[in-house]
């Protein structure tokens, strides 16, 4: 009488313990270069700081509060803008007291930010042109957002306080 054997259907593919391990190695490899290329991305697009030294910024927020309250409760004002002519744009700014008049400020400084990069800040010396008006002229700006900060110290009888405005100048 003839046996028939029962025929065994070996799988034709076993997964093994080096299997598993390539295909571990392989997705956390992926892993590491996707977020290799994302830090990347990231630091060379963004620095990290918009202004320098923000830790010393934070510790005297407290002071640049109380003297921009005195700025306003002495009605200290300013007016910024630019005038262009053939020669070229130049920034002018005038810090007024509440009653118009020019005010006795110690060195004018202007920074000018770009709203979108770091890359194109520029800091100025405003020169002194009288009535409380100061000029700088300036290099050919790139169209957008820009953001003018003019720092002085205003001769408050034997004091001098610190004075800052603030304006947004948008260039088409």
């Amino acid at each position: 009488m003839a046996i028939l054997s029962p025929t065994m259907n070996k799988p034709s593919k076993i997964m093994k313990g080096h299997h598993v391990l390539f295909w571990m190695m392989g997705f956390f490899g992926l892993m590491f270069v996707v977020n290799g290329v994302f830090l990347w991305a990231a630091i060379t697009s963004f620095p990290g700081e918009d202004v320098h030294h923000s830790y010393l910024q934070g510790i005297h927020f407290n002071d640049r509060l109380s003297a921009q309250a005195y700025q306003e409760k002495m009605g200290w004002r300013s007016e910024v803008g630019l005038l262009t002519d053939d020669d070229g744009d130049v920034l002018i700014c005038r810090i007024l007291g509440p009653d118009g008049s020019a005010l006795a400020a110690g060195p004018v400084t202007a920074e000018m930010r770009r709203a979108a990069t770091q890359n194109s800040d520029i800091v100025l010396t405003l020169a002194p042109v009288g009535g409380g008006e100061y000029q700088a002229s300036l290099p050919l700006l790139a169209e957008g957002a820009w953001h003018v900060i003019i720092d002085t110290n205003i001769h408050d009888g034997d004091a001098e306080v610190p004075f800052q405005a603030v304006k947004k100048i948008i260039l088409k």
